[in-house]
């Protein structure tokens, strides 16, 4: 499962009701399961320019990457690592590490230097 990327199930605040709610995104497999959750990354197409991290949100344009069955242009947020439980995994869409290998590698290593940059700053 590592490498590919599956639907979850995720919360968000939803400012229209005011409440809490849930939606369907994909997200990239970074673990096996591990006491019932997986590690993910995210896939979001942040629509507001200014929510958009230049150094950790990594492109990805659907012409370029049409093997990964994703609707609209999006980013792999490598910034905002989490765990989801096994209950919240859905389908899956498509496989990155196998399609495209050099952007799976590309999103391991800004991933690497995000959490390696989280650590040295902990350390201080």
């Amino acid at each position: 499962m590592i490498g590919k990327i599956y639907s979850i199930i995720t919360p968000y605040y939803d400012l229209r009701t005011g409440r809490n709610a849930f939606k369907s995104r994909p997200a990239l497999i970074l673990s096996d399961i591990r006491n019932n959750d997986y590690t993910v990354l995210p896939i979001s197409t942040v629509s507001r320019q200014e929510n958009r991290d230049t150094e950790y949100d990594i492109a990805i344009d659907i012409t370029v990457y049409p093997n990964l069955n994703l609707r609209r242009n999006c980013f792999v947020r490598t910034h905002k690592q989490t765990t989801v439980h096994r209950a919240e995994l859905g389908a899956e869409i498509s496989d990155l590490k196998g399609s495209y290998p050099e952007l799976f590698e590309e999103i391991l290593q800004h991933l690497n230097q995000f959490n390696s940059e989280l650590f040295n700053r902990a350390m201080e």
